[in-house]
């Protein structure tokens, strides 16, 4: 064993065996292993309602802050947060296709697509083909720029040239971070086209008697492509104005679908004048749109599956940063190069320090120098730099669709508060007194981290097994293990 090894042995040692381990460790459970608890100072007091009586107290001044899950969604920051998120949207989005959490089992009749917009090309780039070369030309040929207009490659899923420009002069990376950071407000033209035009027209009713007899709701999530452009997948539905009430005739999947492809064809949005002339944005040729039969239960969460597996996905898994790039003391803006900790650049970390691909670093930097533009002020660019100019959510949905993150959220907190009081047998509901201060983010060690790590790796490896076990006895018996 190496000094350092033993050095590290020593510190995991005395910390599992200090007084207060146990305590901590099961703090540590209780938040599932987050990788970046919050951590809370003061004293939680549950009371009996009935009584008055204060049946368990947590946090003292005498023992560790208490800890709190961070809560954030983004699986590369928090692997247990990010799942907890993507439960809760599988959640929602099953309910929007099959019913429960509130909402009635009669949306599993309605007519629904599920919908992928893409981005537009602002160059060609090397891509995955499962079969051929990734650009064939019999002409070969050359850009202006004397770059091969061709690639023959293969290329494998983690080769970094996927997603990256064949000519880097010819890529029009301004247009690039225009579109991200217009993404969402092409989102809203789109489905206000769906609304007020295309679906009354597809349905070959007027927009009076269609707003009188349906409604739109969905709910989408976006996704970064490996080129650094964002996309969206989205599952779009047809629905009475109230429930309960019938769908008129006219109303079928083919009315969302042909809705759909006219309105992503149509949608446009403007940019602002600028010294680099005005872009007119609008949706890549790639929309696909499949319709959803009537599903049972199994099928329903198949689909929400496929939607929720995105939203534990962000900027970075195109290869950007997952953290902000501009200098939080002056917001970015350098205060006209007096700013101390950037040294008037604006920036947190400088460009050429990231750890990113040339393409990705060029989009970063195309966002930054755009965001010194004052026409572009509103959208924030600088601040989004390290999200390639792309600062909308990564899911929201319509308010008819389903459920909502916060309902999930109070219905697991009513859940462990019943389990709470089961456990103390308290006569009446249990008031949870609280008062905490915020203390910081993170372990207080090193080695508190690995064991945090060790914990939230076991949590992860009993929860395989349990599925894997509970997938072989409804393999054995379907019937008596059957979802309710």
């Amino acid at each position: 064993m190496t000094a350092a090894e033993w050095a590290d042995f020593s510190r995991w040692f005395e910390r599992i065996t200090a007084p207060d381990y146990r305590e901590w460790e099961a703090d540590v459970r209780r938040i599932g292993g987050c990788a970046h608890p919050v951590q809370l100072a003061g004293t939680v007091l549950l009371v009996d309602s009935a009584t008055g009586e204060i049946v368990h107290e947590l946090g003292s001044d005498e023992r560790a802050p208490l800890l709190v899950p961070c809560g954030n969604r983004r699986r590369a920051w928090c692997a247990p947060c990010s799942r907890v998120y993507q439960w809760d949207t599988w959640h929602l989005v099953k309910a929007g296709l099959a019913g429960g959490k509130g909402v009635p089992t009669s949306v599993a009749t309605h007519p629904r697509v599920l919908l992928t917009l893409t981005a537009p090309s602002f160059g060609p780039v090397h891509t995955l083909t499962p079969e051929g070369a990734c650009r064939p030309r019999r002409d070969g040929g050359a850009c202006e720029h004397g770059m091969p207009s061709t690639c023959w490659a293969r290329h494998a899923k983690d080769d970094p040239l996927v997603g990256a420009p064949l000519c880097a002069e010819c890529y029009d990376y301004a247009g690039g971070v225009l579109w991200n950071a217009h993404a969402g407000r092409l989102w809203h033209r789109f489905t206000d086209l769906m609304r007020r035009q295309e679906l009354p027209r597809a349905g070959g009713v007027s927009k009076t008697e269609f707003a009188r007899t349906a409604r739109l709701s969905f709910v989408k999530v976006a996704e970064f492509q490996r080129r650094g452009l964002v996309h969206f997948h989205a599952v779009m539905r047809l629905d009475p104005p109230e429930h309960g009430e019938a769908l008129p005739d006219w109303a079928g999947h083919d009315v969302i679908a042909t809705a759909a492809r006219r309105s992503a064809a149509g949608a446009r949005v403007v940019t602002a004048p600028s010294r680099i002339g005005q872009r007119v944005l609008g949706w890549g040729s790639q929309v696909d749109v499949r319709p959803i039969p009537e599903t049972d239960d199994t099928s329903a969460g198949t689909v929400a599956a496929y939607i929720a597996k995105y939203v534990t996905k962000a900027a970075e898994e195109s290869g950007t940063v997952d953290f902000p790039l501009y200098c939080k003391h002056c917001r970015g803006t350098g205060l006209a190069r007096f700013c101390h900790r950037c040294q008037g650049t604006g920036l947190r970390t400088p460009l050429s320090s990231l750890r990113v691909s040339p393409h990705i670093r060029e989009l970063i930097a195309t966002a930054w120098r755009l965001g010194r533009l004052p026409e572009f002020r509103n959208l924030k660019l600088r601040h989004w730099a390290h999200q390639l100019g792309y600062g909308g959510h990564f899911s929201t949905k319509s308010r008819a669709y389903s459920t909502t993150m916060t309902a999930l959220r109070a219905a697991r907190a009513h859940y462990r508060a019943n389990q709470l009081s089961r456990k103390f047998s308290t006569s009446g509901k249990l008031i949870v007194d609280a008062e905490l201060t915020y203390l910081g983010t993170g372990y207080a060690s090193k080695t508190e981290e690995q064991i945090a790590e060790g914990i939230r790796d076991a949590i992860a490896e009993n929860r395989r097994v349990a599925r894997e076990a509970l997938a072989d006895l409804r393999a054995q018996d379907p019937e008596h293990w059957e979802p309710e």
